[in-house]
């Protein structure tokens, strides 16, 4: 693996750039998710959900998922410690095709690079400071790419705000500690957790550092930032049997305590924008990126170490134009280099029986480099043509090159060359190749604004993926070469929404067809050239009933199956659900505001029943969940807040889950479970 020094010069020369910066500007309480530039909430389409500050700080989310849980249509599962397994409008996804189908940024910057995401990256985020955190349902706009397959997901913190410290403990010995403190045009924040784990050795201790910072240069808007965190976790694996999370001694149980992951990463970015002398807006951003994380690979037989390593650069551009009040037309390029690394190694045998002893030796299984490159070029166009119709338009064409180098040895053998039994070794490992993908996608909404309570919108988009690195060049079998295309997913979208001084309602009715769908099935192998229907109605329902009263609603009911020919020991599963893809989730929010300085909110929330297998043979029930929080502000500068969640203390699973190895398993819920947080602003 390359020196940490060597990776990390470009990241600390560039962040030695930014500080350098004198201040100015405040940031605008308005969504970016859409074009990266502020744009007014009312104009975003229906699709685009915002958790604000207050919301964010009511739920004090230990885990990220405690938070995008509240967004109509996001089902994120949550894992040991911080880890997690995300799905936007699609079932719950494992594997590379999981990180590649939801696009993770923070300030509206891809956290990973393209091709070489990470499934829990969402970690890498500095959620638990946000102002607030944007999420997309479905395509977005030509401003975004590859890995926005099914959504989105973007964490704002802001360059100004009230100097603030924090002191939060609660079950499992957790202890977080946070400060948030301002400067003359910049902000700091720091986060540091420690969490003695529910179950068996486990728990984490991690570390977040962030850096806002916004100036005026002539006639320059800049903003500059920089984010750095480090994981250092204990991780405690699935327990299997049948229903084993019912059993509160098994759901404590660690049968992996030798298990672990530790990952550090650190961004740095500068943004500046312009007006110029005819009208238009010229917008830049660049931006570096480094990571790297060792982790037990505790689900694989053998418990491998994984080792990656990324090191990135990459730049957002935009020219817009305004010919009239009517009309706003945005042309870009955008590109981004990534250099990674990756290496899988086992030291001990592989316990069990004798095939797997001897498929799965000891010694180097994958070490390899990739290159990734990205580049594209799109245009974007919001057209008010009257009153009542708005139409936006978009297209972006964009190409993904990799550049693969094996380090060991090409085939399906040992590190040392000699040959597995049982027909051959598990890992296979291609030689060095070249892949490269082009994808064009077009966007299109065309939204009709009925009065001013009643607004209309109607989609239609494609959005897609490339294959990730792991995808194409971590083989198994006998497997030499994965010949995978892009992942597309073509949707239609319905929306309606509707406002008034007591009520707010909007609801989503879509149908998305993916083809060439990478799967991982019951045995870990990826199955390609898959197709999936999903069609569903997502909703979101607030009503103040009095001055102290009000109640929200947020759900999916939704329909995900298998469309083409998936073939497993024999069967065909066309037609089946996509297992891990409740046909309802969602939850209920009553909150009693007893007066300007106290309240109170209840959560009932519900997962229906899915399938563990696209056999459709196993099955989890489902679980509901109920949650209380309460904050209190005592005077201008003290706040306290209580937090009982699993308040019923119900045996459930976070995730429920099948493979051919294990049967059965699950990652347990935590029971009821406390948490008390004193604030002082200053």
């Amino acid at each position: 693996m390359k020196s940490l020094f060597e990776r990390r010069l470009a990241v600390v020369t560039l962040l030695g750039l930014f500080t350098s910066v004198s201040l100015g500007a405040e940031l605008e309480e308005v969504s970016v998710v859409g074009t990266r530039s502020p744009q007014p909430i009312s104009l975003q389409a229906a699709n685009v959900t915002l958790l604000g500050r207050d919301e964010l700080e009511k739920v004090s989310a230990v885990h990220i998922q405690q938070s995008l849980n509240r967004v109509p249509g996001v089902s994120l599962q949550r894992g040991n410690g911080q880890e997690s397994l995300p799905g936007i409008r699609s079932a719950v996804l494992t594997g590379a095709g999981a990180c590649g189908s939801v696009l993770i940024l923070e300030e509206s910057i891809p956290v990973r690079g393209a091709g070489v995401c990470n499934v829990n990256e969402l970690f890498d985020t500095h959620f638990e400071q946000a102002q607030r955190i944007e999420v997309v349902r479905g395509a977005s706009t030509a401003f975004y790419g590859s890995n926005a397959l099914t959504g989105s997901v973007n964490v704002i913190l802001p360059s100004e705000g009230r100097d603030q410290v924090s002191l939060e403990a609660g079950a499992n010995d957790y202890v977080r500690a946070k400060a948030a403190v301002s400067y003359n045009g910049g902000r700091v924040y720091v986060s540091l957790t420690d969490d003695g784990g529910y179950r068996d050795d486990s728990g984490y201790q991690q570390q977040k550092i962030s850096w806002r910072h916004a100036a005026t240069v002539g006639d320059w808007q800049l903003q500059a930032g920089a984010t750095y965190t480090d994981l250092d976790q204990d991780t405690a694996g699935f327990i299997v049997g049948l229903d084993s999370f019912r059993d509160r001694t098994l759901a404590r149980q660690n049968l992996d305590p030798e298990a672990f992951r530790k990952t550090r990463s650190l961004r740095a970015w500068l943004k500046a924008s312009t007006e110029l002398s005819n009208g238009a807006e010229a917008s830049a951003s660049v931006y570096v990126r480094d990571t790297d994380m060792d982790f037990r690979l505790h689900f694989l037989p053998g418990d491998p170490l994984e080792q990656n390593a990324q090191t990135g650069l990459g730049w957002q551009s935009a020219l817009t134009f305004k010919p009239n009040d009517s009309l706003t037309w945005a042309i870009g390029f955008d590109g981004d280099i990534t250099d990674s690394e990756l290496q899988q190694t086992q030291d001990e045998p592989t316990p069990g029986s004798a095939f797997l002893l001897e498929t799965i030796p000891t010694g180097v299984q994958y070490d390899y480099q990739v290159d990734a490159r990205q580049v594209a070029v799109f245009t974007h166009a919001d057209w008010s043509i009257n009153e009542h119709w708005r139409l936006v338009a978009g297209a972006r064409l964009e190409r993904i090159e990799y550049d693969y180098d094996n380090l060991s040895l090409d085939g399906r053998t040992r590190d040392d060359g000699t040959e597995c039994g049982f027909g051959g070794c598990r890992y296979s490992r291609p030689a060095d190749r070249d892949d490269d993908f082009t994808h064009g996608s077009p966007k299109l909404e065309l939204h009709y604004i009925a009065n001013d309570s009643w607004k209309f919108s109607l989609g239609l988009a494609d959005s897609f993926r490339a294959p990730q690195a792991t995808e194409l060049y971590r083989l198994q079998r006998e497997q030499t070469v994965a010949d995978l295309d892009i992942v597309e997913a073509i949707s239609v979208e319905l929306t309606a929404r509707y406002q008034s001084d007591n009520l707010e309602f909007s609801a989503s009715l879509y149908r998305l067809d993916i083809d060439n769908l990478i799967i991982r099935d019951s045995d870990f192998f990826n199955v390609d050239d898959q197709s999936t229907l999903s069609q569903g109605i997502e909703f979101s329902l607030e009503q103040r009933l009095n001055e102290r009263w009000s109640w929200r609603a947020v759900g999916s009911f939704a329909d995900h199956e298998y469309t083409s020919d998936l073939i497993i020991d024999g069967r065909n599963f066309n037609g089946n659900t996509v297992d891990t893809a409740p046909d309802f989730f969602g939850s209920v929010f009553l909150t009693w505001q007893a007066n300007p300085k106290a309240s109170v909110e209840l959560e009932v929330q519900h997962v229906g029943p899915y399938f563990l297998d696209p056999s459709n043979d196993r099955e989890y029930e489902g679980h509901t969940l109920l949650n209380a929080r309460a904050g209190y502000a005592l005077d201008n500068h003290w706040g306290f807040g209580l937090r009982v969640l699993n308040l019923a203390d119900d045996r459930y699973a976070e995730r429920a889950d099948f493979t051919t190895f294990t049967d059965e398993r699950y990652f347990p819920g935590e029971p009821r479970s406390i948490f008390a947080e004193a604030r002082y602003r200053f």
